[in-house]
Parts: C-alpha cells; structure tokens; sequence
C-alpha cells in the first residue's frame, strides 16, 4: 500500500544520505526483480535529487565481458580524473534466486558471474557498495524530498555503451531529465486500463521505465512483485528457470493478474508451453513496447 512504500522510500532516502549521497551523485541499482524495495530506491534517489543508472540490454545478453570491460575502463578513467564524481552501487545479488531457494544459487551465480563482474567494474575510490539489507535498520520517518525541478536530470542510460567497437572507446551515458520521462510516459498511460499488474521485469529491461513501469504504478490498483525470468539454456539453471515459470504462471491464476511484461518471445512462448490449462481470465503480455493478449 501507498503508507508502506513511502516508509521504505523514506528508509533508502536515510541510508542513501547516511552513506554521504547528495544531489547530482548517481546510483546503480542491481536487483533481477521489480519489488518493493526497487521501486522504493528508485524513488528515493530521484526525490533526493540523484541519478539512477539504467543498463541496455544488449550488455546484459550480448557480449557480456566485453561491454563490463567497456564500463569498467570509463568508470576507472573518470576516477583518475574526476575527483568529484560519485557513483554508488546498491544491490540485492546475494539473494536467492527463487524464493524457497530451492537450487541453493544466488543471483551472483547467475549468467557465470556476470552480476558480481558489473559490481567489479566499478573503482572502489569513487563508489560504496552497498546492499539493500542495510536499508533494515534506517528509520521510516518522513524526509521532505530536495528541491527538485523537472528540469534535473534522474536517469543515466548506457545506450551508447553498446554501440563501442573496442573497450577503450568513449561514451557517455545519456542523461534524461523528470519531465523527458514523465513526457513519455503520457503516451502509454491510455493503455492501461487494468487494476491488477505485474511488475514482472527490473528497470534495466528495454528502458521499460515509460511503457510499463510507471505507467502501472500509476493506473492499477494492485500491483504484484513476480519475476520472469529470461530463458536459458545452461543446464545449472533450467531447474530454476522451469520453478519460475510455474511459480509465475501459477501467480497469475491465482492472482487474476491482468498484465505482465516478459523479456522476449522465447520467454512468451516457454511460458505457454509450461502451462497445463488457459489463464481463466485474459492476460495482456507486454513484449517490450508490443502487447500481445492471451487466455
């Protein structure tokens, strides 16, 4: 509910500002699911005035060493450079990958070690690791937002990171401000019409942020924290994979969950193919910015 998210904000917004964060700094937030603590930093960061950092997903799915390199010889040239830049990371790989955590893997674990290597990439000079169990014993209480205009920029997307040929290209990452997202977001939002939404997919998908993100946080009425998966074929991981799926498929049955976001068609499809009967009430899959609406 609103009274409880806005709790967690105010917690971050205290961490954040007991770690030294100020208005203008950036944070990267790693998390492979939409929950409430995702939502909460994200919100707390813009309120407080700083950057969140958004990831393309081609560096997620492509080649993935190559793009980490890229970040990583940016971000260590701005620390020998930049004294003044901050940086900060806030994560949640140490967590199981499902929730009965039945594989025994943590998030680090997945895509050999490809979370714990972005973690790597960034100079610990000019950035805090932080994890989001330390947001625990912060206080709840209210923190009047920094004066914000809709002017200041609140996303760092890495889309020219994957348009580099050789690691030590340069490129920077596109700044966008709270009116060039909220302008956005305003074409999506006749679309939603559902109360009962899945936030199925971390910010870092597709720049999800102004088809699905907030136009759901700002038009259903139930808001529901399950994670699709992207689908793999690494043997260590297709047990988790083939859990998700009927964990995810069973949730919305029983949730009349009306709308999620998937990765892919690939996704989509496995996603069918697992079910036993159809979904006893219409479900819209976004697919990236493509709906496709199922029973």
């Amino acid at each position: 509910d609103y009274a409880t998210l806005c709790k967690r904000i105010n917690k971050f917004k205290h961490l954040f500002l007991s770690k030294g964060m100020k208005k203008g700094d950036n944070i990267s937030i790693g998390t492979l699911t939409a929950n409430t603590n995702m939502i909460a930093c994200h919100f707390a960061a813009w309120e407080l005035g700083i950057k969140t950092f958004l990831v393309n997903n081609v560096i997620l799915s492509g080649d993935t060493d190559f793009y980490i390199k890229g970040l990583k010889h940016l971000m260590y040239a701005l620390d020998k450079t930049c004294t003044d830049i901050r940086a900060d990371v806030i994560h949640d790989f140490n967590m199981p990958i499902d929730p009965k955590n039945s594989g025994g893997l943590t998030r680090m674990d997945l895509k050999n070690g490809l979370y714990k290597k972005i973690l790597d990439a960034f100079p610990p000079n000019m950035s805090q690791i932080m994890t989001m169990e330390e947001v625990a014993p912060m206080p709840g209480t209210d923190i009047q937002p920094w004066e914000v205009s809709p002017e200041d920029n609140c996303i760092q997307y890495s889309e020219d990171l994957a348009k580099i040929k050789v690691v030590s290209q340069a490129w920077w990452p596109k700044l966008l401000s709270h009116e060039q997202i909220i302008d956005s977001v305003q074409k999506y939002l006749p679309n939603f019409t559902q109360d009962r939404i899945a936030l199925s997919r971390a910010l870092h998908h597709d720049f999800c942020i102004d088809y699905y993100f907030l136009p759901a946080l700002m038009t259903a009425t139930k808001i529901y924290d399950i994670n699709v998966m992207d689908y793999t074929d690494r043997k260590d991981e297709q047990q988790i994979l083939n859990f998700m799926v009927d964990y995810v498929n069973q949730q919305i049955e029983e949730k009349k969950i009306e709308r999620v976001l998937v990765p892919d068609y690939i996704t989509y499809d496995y996603m069918k193919n697992k079910k036993t009967k159809p979904f006893s009430n219409e479900v819209i899959f976004n697919i990236g910015k493509e709906i496709v609406k199922t029973h």
